[in-house]
């Protein structure tokens, strides 16, 4: 490494930087054994790891802040009206644990990035600004506020030396554009953030509220407590406003706060003398942290002045499987289940509807909330009559309720008899798809037209040869080709996969749908597993059946001690919580049996979704999203195609305009713009195009 690039702190020791990490705090999701299918507990599913630690501690330096006088015009030709609308992450080496934060978070609401990393590529002037004297970035992201790191010889180091910071401020405050650093020390070193870390309060958990008078977390309810936990943290003092000048700052504000201690800042804004605008949290982070996840849609919000390429939405989606079909049960007592004992009744189906609308009326970011029924036609008796009535006297008291909730919940086609699709040949394929699709028209189910739920999402690759028994995945290039051509002749365009097996999502893109590899008409939407069993259908049952897997002695023994079904309820609404704060819009999964009313007003489903909403809706504002299976493929498709396809944009502040241009095509999302095809979500406007290969347009700003 050049020696002119590196600030080696010789008294710095191995103490001062402590990377730890420690086990997630509740066990994965299992697949469960789905009704009529194999029973495998303990296959185990690839949802996130919740969450590592993120202990790396920030060195208690005081060094003076870099003087560069008042900062001069860039070396290069610059104009500083056009901009592009692109985020630049800098990060002190691969392994820093904040990097994946900052990545994540953008992602989560598609905005284009870069990566630099600091501690082997020179930041120079062309680095930032093009040919043309457009600036290349409309915003930066420090990893950490010094870009310390350790190289592999133990040294610890400044990434950026002194020109390169100059080089830095120098493009912001050119081109007007906002830094954000993520992890910030309270010092003085590299510059100074007016913010002085109070001795001995640093530690491993905070409890943090908005400030007064700030506006910047506007999606946060009035009074939310932000927990940050396993994440190291500087609390910090703001400097009297007699030395901001000796700082190099003319504001300060503080963002947030600790709960009990308005004068403990943990993240604030601030406005240097040459213009510059920076926040700086002081608080270590995880793409899976909940502070992290919450803070997100604000910060994008922020460093971008509210103008980006991309949008930020979060979603709630629940799937119901194997309605009309018998499914398993759980016997607390013998510790077995029990084949095809238990099928709900009519008045399990009205219940659920009932608890639909409790929730719509109890929650408001929950208004749009819907059931996704998965419906299997075989199991239905076409000749049940239309009735309200639970106490009906009909062929099939739950077919002819069923047709009374045909247009309450969202529908869609779960194959005719839920037979494995991963071995049957086109004709046989074919009858288990077009049929179920006649049966719900037949029923008057108002069901999605393109969506396909597989009998335990099979016909994917992942089987036992055997049929039953536990599973291998042979990859999406070993799916059953008969049935693909089958579900695309039936106009399936959108296929549910399992997000618990790899290559049946996207590591690359997490919000992304995946295509077929053999089939690329259709798509596929990965739905989350989750530990609320297929066979419990009490809160006996699911106690027994879990604490049987995760408890000590159990087969995959997690906690020290059996849970309560309170318990139960807390771990697994966590989980939930984490995927919505993803910001990807995929479905969680359940089955018929868990929303048997095992009390007045009572299911597992219900319950279950009830936990993760009161625990969304303590923190957050923003309205969560449910979508018919058919909207919510489109949607998905087109989030997908708009992550892919490197769309570019630029602002041109002097004409106010922005010119988009898509070399791929596709969905293009634009967020900070009024006008057609705007929706409006958590008081931003979004523009929405499709646009031809290599298209551009250009709009006015707003």
């Amino acid at each position: 490494m050049n020696p002119q690039r590196s600030l080696i702190l010789t008294a710095l020791t191995t103490a001062l930087l402590v990377a730890c990490s420690s086990p997630s705090t509740r066990p994965p999701a299992t697949t469960g054994p789905s009704a009529g299918k194999p029973v495998h507990p303990g296959v185990t599913a690839g949802t996130p790891a919740l969450p590592a630690s993120n202990l790396m501690r920030l060195p208690h330096v005081n060094a003076p802040r870099l003087q560069s006088g008042r900062l001069k015009p860039l070396a290069v030709t610059a104009n500083p009206n056009l901009v592009a609308l692109r985020m630049l992450i800098i990060t002190a080496g691969t392994t820093d644990p904040d990097l994946d934060a900052a990545k994540a978070m953008l992602a989560q609401a598609g905005v284009p990035y870069d990566v630099l990393d600091a501690s082997n590529t020179t930041l120079t002037a062309d680095t930032l600004i093009a040919p043309d004297g457009s600036g290349r970035y409309q915003g930066v992201v420090l990893t950490n506020n010094s870009l310390l790191y350790q190289d592999s010889g133990g040294n610890f180091q400044y990434a950026f030396d002194g020109v390169e910071w100059t080089t830095l401020w120098q493009y912001e405050a050119t081109f007007k554009v906002r830094q954000l650093s993520l992890y910030t020390y309270p010092g003085t070193f590299p510059e100074d953030y007016a913010l002085r870390y109070i001795d001995g309060s640093a530690s491993d958990k905070a409890d943090v509220v908005a400030a007064p008078g700030q506006t910047i977390t506007s999606d946060l309810r009035a009074g939310a407590v932000i927990p940050v936990r396993n994440a190291y943290n500087y609390p910090a003092s703001v400097l009297p406003s007699s030395q901001w000048a000796a700082a190099g700052v003319t504001a300060v504000q503080p963002v947030l706060t600790a709960k009990n201690n308005p004068g403990m800042v943990l993240a604030a804004t601030s406005t240097t003398t040459d213009g510059r605008e920076r926040m700086a949290l002081t608080m270590s982070h995880n793409q899976n942290f909940l502070h992290t996840q919450l803070l997100g849609f604000d910060l994008v919000n922020w460093v971008t002045k509210g103008l980006y390429l991309g949008q930020y939405r979060r979603y709630n989606q629940l799937d119901i499987d194997d309605w009309f079909l018998a499914d398993d049960e759980y016997d607390p007592v013998t510790h077995t289940i029990r084949p095809e004992a238990f099928r709900m009744s009519a008045s399990d189906a009205l219940a659920a509807r009932d608890r639909q609308t409790e929730i719509q009326n109890t929650y408001d970011v929950a208004r749009a909330f819907r059931f996704a029924v998965a419906y299997n036609g075989g199991g239905a008796n076409t000749a049940a009559p239309l009735s309200c009535d639970p106490n009906v006297k009909s062929v099939d008291p739950l077919t002819s309720v069923s047709r009374c909730l045909g247009s309450t919940f969202d529908w869609i086609s779960h194959t005719r008899d839920h037979e494995y699709m991963d071995f049957l040949n086109y004709d046989d394929s074919y009858a288990q798809l077009q049929p179920n699709k006649r049966i719900g028209t037949t029923l008057g189910l108002v069901f999605s037209k393109k969506g396909l739920v597989t009998g335990d999402m099979s016909g994917l690759g992942y089987y036992n040869a055997n049929g039953d028994g536990l599973k291998t995945n042979y990859g999406l290039t070993s799916s059953n080709a008969n049935f693909l051509q089958a579900a695309q002749d039936t106009n399936v365009q959108y296929l549910a996969s399992n997000h618990s097996v790899d290559g049946q999502w996207d590591p690359s893109c997490p919000t992304c749908g995946v295509t077929h590899p053999l089939n690329n008409s259709v798509l596929l939407i990965p739905r989350w597993p989750t530990n609320i069993f297929y066979y419990a259908t009490t809160p006996e049952e699911i106690v027994s059946s879990y604490n049987a897997v995760y408890a000590p002695g159990g087969t995959l023994p997690y906690w020290d001690h059996a849970l309560t079904y309170a318990e139960i309820l807390d771990k697994e609404s966590d989980m939930a919580l984490n995927h919505i704060l993803l910001g990807a819009a995929f479905p969680h999964y359940m089955h018929v049996t868990n929303l048997r009313q095992y009390a007045p007003g009572k299911s597992i489903a219900s319950d279950w979704e009830r936990a993760v909403l009161t625990k969304y809706s303590q923190y957050s504002n923003l309205p969560l999203g449910t979508l018919a299976w058919d909207t919510l493929g489109q949607e998905i498709r087109r989030r997908t195609t708009f992550m892919k396809s490197n769309v570019r944009a630029v602002a041109d502040y002097a004409a106010k305009t922005v010119t988009i241009t898509s070399p791929s095509g596709g969905a293009v999302y634009v967020t900070g713009l009024t006008g057609t095809n705007a929706t409006v979500y958590g008081g931003r406007s979004t523009r929405f195009w499709d646009f031809s290969p290599n298209q551009s347009l250009t709009v006015m700003l707003k």
